[in-house]
């Protein structure tokens, strides 16, 4: 996000660790970031009303030179929200002091910081003129930027339909090194994830879970990415025309979420209309560690046993829906019900009441299909229904109810 840059596509980089001459062999990253192998070591789900004050700090204002990057907003925290599930950040036309823009900028400095592992927000960023929408990361061992080292997971420009990845780490003389990539997207206004992943190796971009590269060769010397150069060596290269300090990139780094107005790669300023704003939605941002030895033993062990319940589960259907064959009164104030077998069936249950809607029921529960229920109150007529069930460990599976038959008692 704070960077000076020239719009130009990085075409070829050669990815290799130098040594006084020497190169060696990268990591290569998995194409698929695969998260069952990680735990959630921290995460913002953003389901609250307001900003959790334990992980977010709200900066205000325009910092110094625009934070570094020429913009033209003013910061407040007024212009942050959370509701519905989702952190909000919108950008407007909003006279504070000579600014003509006021949008949000948060960071975890001091509450949240990300080591080792991988780190993924689900975003929703908006297309406008003048807008520069980012989810990135600074370096937390206390020296001047850039020696602190950055890494811009996303940022997104203007209405291009590109979203761009950088690092940037210091020269040998303390200036900022930086390699960057676009990547063209056909919907980047809708929901995507982005995420980050650093071993103390490598240090790759990933779009939806998805390696950040195009097409590349890996050798066991060195990775040549033509088109794309998501993929990044963390080890100090001595030589050549990406030479510096890029193990800073293993450092552990705090988070940031922003939409800058104008500034240097915003191509341009915003509307001044009244009306106009942009908002960038966030749904989550989640950093995964890898799981120990022991959990991964765990979760094999947790598998192994959850398919064996499985095969050792007989899955037992309802049974089928009852039915009254017949329904008559007999003498001395009684009824007859006979109902159709059920195939499975253990047994039935019979409902009867004297108003159609069963308010204030009886129950009767039997194990064959006639019964004979007494005492009824004369001249009154009886609605009556009934349902087979099934003995599943212990416990009873009723079917559906049938019919509803009534019947007078006469006698």
């Amino acid at each position: 996000m704070r960077k000076v840059l020239a719009f130009a596509v990085v075409a070829t980089a050669t990815l290799g660790i130098g040594f006084a001459g020497t190169t060696v062999k990268a990591a290569e990253p998995a194409q698929n970031i695969d998260i069952s192998k990680m735990k959630v070591n921290w995460s913002d789900e953003f389901n609250g009303t307001e900003l959790n004050s334990d992980h977010w700090t709200p900066e205000i204002g325009n910092g110094n030179w625009g934070w570094g990057n020429n913009e033209k907003e003013y910061y407040r925290a007024n212009n942050i929200s959370v509701s519905d599930g989702t952190m909000k950040i919108k950008a407007q036309t909003e006279k504070v002091g000579s600014y003509n823009w006021t949008s949000g900028r948060i960071k975890s400095a001091g509450k949240v910081n990300i080591g080792y592992g991988y780190v993924e927000a689900r975003i929703k960023i908006p297309s406008s003129q003048g807008i520069w929408p980012a989810f990135w990361m600074l370096g937390t061992n206390g020296k001047t930027w850039p020696a602190c080292g950055e890494i811009d997971i996303m940022e997104a420009f203007n209405t291009r339909s590109d979203i761009q990845s950088t690092i940037h780490y210091p020269k040998w003389n303390g200036a900022d090194q930086y390699v960057y990539t676009n990547r063209n997207i056909s919907n980047k206004t809708e929901w995507h994830t982005y995420g980050c992943y650093r071993d103390g190796s490598i240090c790759a971009f990933y779009i939806d879970g998805k390696l950040l590269t195009s097409y590349g060769t890996w050798t066991n010397k060195f990775v040549r990415i033509t088109d794309f150069a998501e993929t990044y060596s963390t080890a100090d290269l001595t030589t050549g025309n990406y030479a510096g300090q890029r193990s800073v990139l293993n450092d552990d780094y705090y988070l940031l979420f922003n939409v800058a107005c104008g500034g240097n790669l915003a191509q341009g300023n915003p509307p001044t209309n009244s009306d106009w704003s942009a908002t960038m939605e966030v749904d989550y941002v989640r950093y995964y560690v890898p799981k120990t030895a022991d959990e991964l033993a765990q979760d094999k062990k947790n598998e192994v046993n959850k398919k064996d319940a499985d095969k050792n589960t007989t899955i037992v259907t309802a049974p089928a829906r009852a039915k009254i064959k017949t329904l008559k009164n007999v003498k001395k104030r009684k009824m007859q019900i006979k109902l159709a077998k059920v195939s499975g069936a253990k047994g039935y249950q019979i409902r009867y009441c004297d108003n159609k809607k069963f308010q204030g029921y009886s129950v009767k529960n039997i194990k064959k299909t006639k019964v004979t229920i007494k005492k009824l109150d004369k001249k009154e007529t009886y609605w009556v229904k009934a349902r087979a069930y099934k003995v599943v460990n212990g416990s009873k599976k009723y079917g559906a109810w049938s019919k509803v038959k009534k019947v007078k008692i006469k006698k």
